[in-house]
């Protein structure tokens, strides 16, 4: 292998799919195409309304200019794209034959996929997917052209990258709740850069350990898979790197020298970003390894604890990994825990038991029994995951808030009996106690909504309720955000081009402005006027219904197709747009559009 290059992605887009190659570094001549480069295959996904998206990819391929084909899966795999909401997976390293690839090409096999929804109320609703013309949906193939300048060049001792997002919300459109109907259509577009600001993480099986140069090595295997061949990454770590190592938490070179005694193929876990300063390119913040990965057939249980009664946890909205491979999404299920039930993952080796409180969320492994929708963790493991809560400022000091989310479920769902010292002492979502300690909170002003990250207090030791570690104050002036709208065939288009950019008019569209972190019911007197892109750079396609996908570099390129369509009788079904927004100019400044355009007969 050559040296690798670690590629991710913008968090903008709800599923992704990234690949590096490694390839020339300089000349334009095209190398032999007997030789070979490197190519990285990972996978990610952003926040969406679908509590579950799991469906089979069973095949990633690159097309040559020369038509020869090149498949990069080495195996068939089930993925749940909610569980790629924050965070990237690299998926594969493998090697590609030189060249240069002009199309890109996704095989998606929803036979039996699994889609839930939520409705306003929060309730989890299995759907039933159909095509645009209300058919069940099989397998689909997708193709995506890259324009000029965008061809991946794969050849010897250089890299060239490839992002692939499959974009849930330009691919699908929820038609009704009841009954759940969701309409698929899927939407992939693409670019050459990348960006890291996402966590990313590596599974797999340990290789090597190298103390003196802090390296780790993982072949991986991704989404629990025990076979194929994906390749394998050599990771950097340093005093800051924080293990869990059969069930023993450690950090710095005390948790190295503990993975330096573990056997090879022990099942490894790691979670870090790229790192121009790490020879290995990719720098671990977390490894858990051993036990403390859930492996070797064992049941895994991924939700969040909605209520507890004693030793009881209720969770509602469970997505159970049984030991075996299979996957699915349960309403309700009930975690029995005990005393000898490990506690990781809140502070350094000081979690039990009773640290497990109302909101929590939680990796468990344990045993299934689907009958009774229970899952027995009493001599299993519990990872507790960091938490987010989403409301309104009641008292800023000391912070009490207005919960309306806790983890992306609306707090409705949540029975807080139990959490606290008395019963008139229980946590109170309307008035929800923040400790704060050693943080600055003198900008915050009652009524503005806040986003804090953290873990909840100990059931049955509120107030305070829950303990904050970040605390996000949202501007409105510049914020992430993500645009849709969505026109009826055949409707007056809600899209023009003036003045090199695109003019939103969303009278007869079904439109939605999502802010990162932000409630929608606070969003309901913004809205989107121009798309934009400041520095002309991102990405940018145009799907048409018989025409395939094509993708642009540059927004005045993507402008000036766009309006030659326009001119000759396309119309704008669907918009979709990520960038930053501004609530003052009512103008999104995008690093992705995609627009679905149809040709309405003359």
């Amino acid at each position: 292998m050559l040296n690798l290059k670690n590629l991710f992605l913008l968090m903008t887009l709800l599923s992704t799919l990234m690949l590096s190659a490694c390839g020339s570094g300089g000349g334009e001549s095209q190398a032999s195409a007997s030789e070979n480069g490197t190519l990285e295959l990972a996978m990610t996904d952003a926040e969406e309304d679908f509590l579950t998206y799991r469906i089979k990819l069973n095949s990633v391929s690159l097309k040559r200019q020369d038509g020869a084909q090149v498949e990069l899966m080495p195996l068939q795999t089930e993925v749940d794209f909610v569980q790629y909401q924050d965070l990237s997976e690299l998926f594969a390293v493998l090697s590609v034959p030189a060249g240069h690839y002009d199309s890109v090409i996704l095989n998606l096999d929803y036979t039996d996929a699994q889609v839930v929804i939520q409705d306003a109320q929060g309730n989890a609703l299995p759907a039933a997917v159909v095509d645009i013309e209300g058919d069940a949906v099989t397998t689909i193939n997708m193709e995506l052209t890259l324009n000029d300048g965008e061809t991946i060049h794969v050849r010897p001792r250089a890299i060239a990258q490839l992002t692939l997002d499959l974009d849930l919300s330009a691919s699908n459109r929820i038609v009704s709740y009841d009954p759940a109907r969701v309409e698929v259509s899927p939407f992939m577009i693409g670019t050459t850069f990348l960006d890291g600001d996402r966590e990313h993480r590596v599974r797999g099986l340990l290789e090597s350990v190298n103390e003196a140069e802090s390296k780790v090595t993982v072949a991986i295997r991704p989404m629990r898979l025990h076979q194929g061949a994906f390749g394998s990454l050599t990771m950097g770590v340093n005093n800051e790197t924080r293990y869990e190592i059969n069930g023993v938490e450690y950090q710095g070179s005390a948790g190295l020298s503990a993975m330096a005694t573990l056997d090879a193929r022990t099942a490894i876990v790691a979670f870090g970003a790229p790192s121009r300063e790490a020879q290995t390119r990719f720098l671990a913040s977390h490894i858990h390894a051993g036990s403390s990965v859930p492996w070797d057939n064992k049941d895994v249980l991924k939700g969040n604890i909605t209520a507890r009664s004693g030793n009881s946890l209720t969770i509602k909205g469970a997505v159970v990994e049984l030991g075996e491979g299979a996957a699915h999404f349960r309403q309700d299920v009930t975690v029995e825990i005990s005393e000898d039930t490990r506690i990781s993952g809140y502070r350094l080796g000081d979690a039990d038991v009773n640290t497990l409180s109302i909101g929590q969320q939680i990796m468990a492994v344990g045993e299934f029994n689907a009958a009774a929708a229970s899952f027995d963790v009493s001599e299993g493991h519990i990872q507790m995951k960091p938490n987010r809560l989403v409301g309104q400022v009641v008292q800023a000091s000391p912070l009490v808030m207005d919960l309306s989310l806790i983890n992306r479920r609306r707090v409705e769902q949540f029975n807080f009996a139990g959490t606290g010292m008395t019963d008139l002492l229980d946590a109170d979502p309307d008035n929800y106690e923040i400790n704060t300690t050693d943080m600055d909170i003198t900008g915050l002003e009652a009524n503005e909504w806040i986003l804090v990250r953290g873990y909840p207090s100990a059931f049955g030791s509120a107030p305070l309720d829950f303990d904050a570690t970040t605390i996000i104050d949202p501007d409105f002036s510049a914020r992430s955000a993500r645009f849709d709208a969505r026109w009826q065939l055949g409707t007056t288009t809600g899209v023009s081009v003036e003045g090199g950019v695109l003019k939103i008019d969303d009278t007869l569209a079904r439109s939605r402005l999502h802010l990162r972190e932000i409630p929608t019911n606070l969003l309901q007197d913004l809205s989107v006027e121009t798309i934009l892109s400041s520095d002309n750079s991102g990405r940018f396609a145009i799907k048409s219904r018989r025409g395939g996908i094509h993708l642009y570099r540059d927004y005045a390129s993507f402008v000036a197709e766009t309006s030659r369509l326009l001119e000759l009788g396309y119309k704008v079904h669907h918009v979709g747009a990520a960038g930053i927004y501004n609530g003052n100019t009512a103008a999104l400044d995008a690093q992705v559009v995609t627009l679905y355009m149809t040709r309405v007969a003359l």
